[in-house]
């Protein structure tokens, strides 16, 4: 019985050791403080890339940058370095006219906030679809590679 009662004793205290030796959830980031310092700050869209190329400011000149269109558009995406992310960015209604052409109007600012991860190289965000940004130096650009009403690509420069 005593031995029976010693293997028992041997049997937890294995499983505690065991359980003691796992990894912790205070083991080392996998984002490292230098590649924090660099990833994180402001980053403003300097491009909205769509298909088919608009005028939507009557210019007589059709363009792919919704930027080089509409005055009224523009985003901020800030990482924080506790891995926290806002974005703050101005909707767009579309409307079809015909023959690939739209109107497309400035709606309404947004704000969505959530949090990011580094995974591959990439900035992964976490709220609602507001997706996987290729990160280059100091550009994040998201590429859906859709026409309109969606968007080929959106790319943010680091300030």
């Amino acid at each position: 019985m005593k031995l029976h009662a010693a293997a028992r004793l041997f049997s937890v205290l294995v499983i505690i050791l065991f359980i003691s030796c796992s990894k912790s959830s205070s083991e080392e980031p996998k984002i490292s403080q230098e590649q924090l310092e660099t990833i994180t700050g402001m980053y403003n869209l300097t491009e909205y890339i769509i298909s088919p190329a608009q005028d939507l400011n009557d210019d007589e000149v059709f363009s792919e940058n919704l930027l080089d269109e509409l005055d009224c558009l523009n985003a901020s995406i800030i990482l924080r370095e506790d891995l926290s992310f806002s974005l703050f960015a101005v909707q767009l209604d579309f409307t079809s006219i015909t023959n690939d052409q739209y109107v497309i109007r400035c709606s309404y600012n947004t704000t969505t906030t959530g949090t990011w991860d580094l995974v591959n190289n990439q900035i992964v965000l976490s709220q609602g679809t507001e997706g996987t940004f290729s990160l280059n130096g100091s550009v994040l650009t998201r590429t859906e590679g859709k026409n309109l009403p969606d968007f080929q690509r959106m790319v943010f420069q680091k300030q």
